[in-house]
């Protein structure tokens, strides 16, 4: 009986100093970072004169938002939506090096968020945009204004797009309607079609990737 009883209680010992070192070495593990690409965690951009990181998010357990989580909504855009009009596709590395640019000087490019205000407060928007909302360009009472905004001038009563700036243009995804609406305007009114930049994934990929959102 007495042997058994050291067996057991020897057995135990093992079995908590077991448990104990993996802990030790768990906590000993680095954590992997999520990388935007090999060696680029991320890069500092400009947000209406505010710095701010562009990274993923370092939570290996994050998901992205239950807004975005429903398959159901809207009609899948196609990959070139506006043939034959060159306007052209772009993702995540090509709307980060956007940003980047506009962060450091280029002010012939500007991001457009082309949702209204309410889609905004729910998830954000992606650094170095600004909020201009589709209807504004479609609806001709708040045009000008928006034009304003893209460096475009009424000459005698026609709009001049010498110095119009270069618009990456992006919704809630590649099932929403506003960019293509937004965009397609844009063409019928004489936007250079080669000014403008359609990121169709829009906030849906930008957030499936976790990268880093901000309020308007």
């Amino acid at each position: 009986m007495m042997l058994r009883q050291f067996f057991y209680k020897f057995n135990f010992s093992i079995l908590l100093v077991s448990a104990s070192l993996q802990v030790i070495a768990d906590s000993e593990v680095p954590v992997k970072e999520v990388l935007i690409q090999k060696d680029f965690k991320s890069i500092n951009v400009i947000h209406h004169s505010v710095p701010v990181d562009i990274e993923r998010n370092q939570d290996r357990k994050h998901n992205i938002m239950e807004f975005y989580q429903g398959t159901w909504r809207g009609k899948i855009q196609p990959l070139h939506p506006f043939k034959p009009y060159p306007v052209e596709t772009v993702a995540e590395l090509e709307m980060i090096d956007y940003i980047d640019k506009m962060s450091h000087g280029d002010d012939s490019i500007m991001i457009v968020d082309s949702r209204p205000k309410s889609a905004i407060l729910i998830t954000g928007m992606i650094p170095g945009a600004t909020q201009v909302d589709y209807i504004d360009i479609v609806s001709s009472h708040y045009r000008v204004k928006a034009f304003e905004l893209f460096n475009v001038k009424k000459n005698n009563s026609q709009w001049d797009f010498t110095d119009a700036k270069i618009l990456v243009i992006y919704c809630n995804g590649l099932w929403c309607g506003k960019s293509p609406r937004m965009i397609r305007k844009l063409i019928k009114l004489g936007y250079p079609a080669q000014k403008i930049k359609y990121y169709r994934g829009g906030m849906q990929a930008w957030k499936s990737v976790g990268l880093t959102t901000v309020k308007e």
